[in-house]
């Protein structure tokens, strides 16, 4: 019927079928996480004068993820996807999630705690839950070994001389 949403699955067939569609969203994204990045201190950061250095946190944070959303398990159909209204789109649009709680930590706004998501991950899988929670939850599933993957590159990558340096960059914006 004109007018009609997609159904899930139909949704998740076009993300399956479609080779772009956990990157398609990354330009949107530095727009999106300059509000976080004032939160996390950078108070003087602006997209015209940062956008380079955006851009690369945000690569180096999502290939961090395997280019995947944090919760993403290899399926035939994808087990991350977009909010309703958005399942008529064939790539998923993310959305920063904290791997400490907003809702649980005063310190949760913090570079390195901040992880992209899907929206059903985000408001369904991690529900305002500290990311120890979720591996408790979810103790022994695809889902739990995917996030200690994630959890062991995104140590690497903030031990690494290239985070630092880019931390160093970033800090003439606070």
């Amino acid at each position: 019927m004109p007018g009609m949403k997609p159904m899930l699955r139909a949704h998740r067939t076009s993300l399956a079928t479609n080779p772009a569609a956990f990157e398609a969203d990354l330009p949107r994204l530095p727009s999106t996480l300059v509000p976080h990045l004032r939160r996390c201190g950078y108070r003087r950061i602006g997209i015209r004068a940062a956008r380079p250095l955006v851009e690369e946190v945000i690569e180096r944070l999502f290939e961090a993820q395997g280019r995947r959303p944090l919760f993403h398990v290899d399926e035939a159909l994808p087990y991350c996807w977009n909010a309703p209204k958005h399942w008529p789109r064939d790539h998923i649009l993310y959305e920063w999630g904290h791997l400490r709680s907003r809702n649980q930590n005063e310190d949760a706004e913090q570079l390195d705690n901040l992880a992209l998501c899907s929206a059903r991950c985000n408001q369904h899988i991690q529900t305002s839950m500290d990311i120890g929670e979720v591996q408790a939850w979810l103790a022994g599933s695809r889902v739990a070994h995917r996030i200690d993957a994630v959890l062991a590159s995104r140590a690497q990558l903030f031990g690494s001389i290239a985070w630092r340096d880019l931390c160093a960059r970033l800090a003439a914006f606070r």
